[in-house]
């Protein structure tokens, strides 16, 4: 039988309609060289690790997640080469703006060449509603290892054994368990909801791309000299971006509400793939104000009380988790853009390991992830950090003409302030 679509993932994957797409792009720059036939070997190996990313919602009014009778790797792997003078972001400005095809699992990976010599980019676009952080973790997490090594060739020898959608027998089966029989009514409604939200109209929304990196170490100099957090820079250089994006768009300068999804304890899912939930949390990022040291004050000021209470999750247990953890936690991440609230930014903050990650043979370089905007996002800054370096990466609705230039002159001023 076939895992029921919870109320969540009904939320999410309304989100994600044919004109207006809802999905997350994980790229990682890798030098070595590694072909296709090997990334889908690599994949072949490692995929029953991350089963969702063989299955694909099914079922009306009850949907739930059936294993695809026509799956195969080789049909998500893909390979191109980017025309002399195109960017990697205008590249992926354009994939973001296409949807994953519903007939097959949502989620596709691309060999991208002609970056730069000796360099490729694997970019694995997903829908975050294949990642629940407990029993489903992203693919990702599961490619990549803390030593080279040759990869060998993988048989897909899988069948298919889940491939029954959820009936009304299965709500009448549960009725020794109440909470599943309200799980599963609610489940069965959400699954009404997503299928009719998709059929709405709605309006074509560009996404445009952009991103930088920074040293963590400078990072740490600003953290200790301001006595506040690495999180809370990080949030700063977002807010010092969100705000030159305004004022070259030619629009108010008000403090907008983002949403920053953290990492917090609790006992009863600890035995999680993650360890953590990802609760959302909302800020109003301090965009009006003038200088620097002032926005970085007020971000500081603002997070104090949830650092203060004791339920965060420390970055050495997040880095510290198994596999390759970022894809996860920024796909759960993602997610709690169903709690609800009307934002208009989103900012997510996740640490990655300080060791290097080799794909194969071929070495990880650096870790980008982008998530396209949905409801009324106009902007959203997805930051990563992986071997000491910080990437601070945004999708936003109208052009990005200085991101890296306005992340760049922020971090400067803090430096030259501490």
């Amino acid at each position: 039988m076939s895992d029921p679509v919870t109320v969540t993932e009904a939320a999410l994957l309304a989100r994600d309609q044919q004109s207006q797409p809802w999905q997350q792009a994980f790229v990682t720059v890798i030098s070595g060289g590694i072909t296709r036939a090997e990334l889908i070997d690599r994949v072949t190996d490692r995929i029953e690790y991350a089963p969702r990313f063989r299955r694909l919602v099914a079922g009306w009014p009850i949907p739930g997640w059936v294993d695809d009778p026509n799956f195969s790797v080789a049909g998500h792997v893909r390979e191109t080469t980017l025309e002399p003078g195109h960017r990697l972001e205008d590249w992926l400005s354009a994939r973001l703006a296409v949807g994953l095809d519903r007939e097959h699992p949502l989620w596709e990976a691309t060999l991208v060449h002609g970056i730069a010599p000796g360099t490729q980019a694997l970019v694995v676009c997903s829908h975050p509603a294949l990642v629940d952080g407990y029993d489903n973790v992203h693919l990702l997490q599961e490619l990549f290892d803390e030593h080279p090594e040759t990869i060998a060739g993988a048989t897909d020898d899988w069948q298919p054994t889940q491939a029954e959608v959820p009936g009304l027998a299965d709500m009448v089966g549960a009725i020794g368990d109440p909470f599943r029989i309200v799980t599963g009514a609610a489940t069965g409604l959400l699954g009404m909801v997503e299928n009719a939200v998709r059929t709405l109209a709605a309006s074509p929304r560009a996404q445009h791309v952009a991103g930088v990196e920074v040293d963590l170490d400078v990072l740490g100099v600003v953290r200790d000299a301001f006595g506040c957090t690495t999180h809370d820079v990080l949030v700063s250089l977002a807010t010092a971006g969100v705000r030159g994006w305004l004022v070259d768009n030619a629009r108010e300068l008000v403090d907008p509400v983002a949403l920053v999804p953290l990492a917090v304890a609790e006992p009863a899912v600890l035995e999680s793939a993650i360890g953590c939930r990802v609760a959302p949390s909302w800020l109003g990022l301090p965009v009006r104000a003038t200088s620097p040291g002032d926005r970085l004050r007020a971000v500081s000021t603002l997070t104090r009380a949830r650092t203060d209470s004791g339920v965060s999750v420390p970055v050495p247990d997040l880095t510290g988790l198994a596999g390759f953890a970022p894809p996860t936690l920024h796909s759960v991440a993602a997610g709690t853009v169903a709690a609800g609230r009307p934002h208009t930014v989103v900012v997510t903050n996740v640490p990655g390991p300080m060791g290097e990650r080799f794909l194969g043979r071929a070495r990880v370089r650096q870790l980008h992830a982008l998530t396209s905007t949905t409801d009324d996002e106009q902007v959203s800054v997805t930051i990563t950090s992986y071997r000491g370096r910080v990437t601070l990466d945004v999708t936003a609705v109208a052009p990005l003409r200085r991101w890296a230039r306005d992340i760049s002159d922020e971090l400067g001023a803090l430096r030259a302030e501490a």
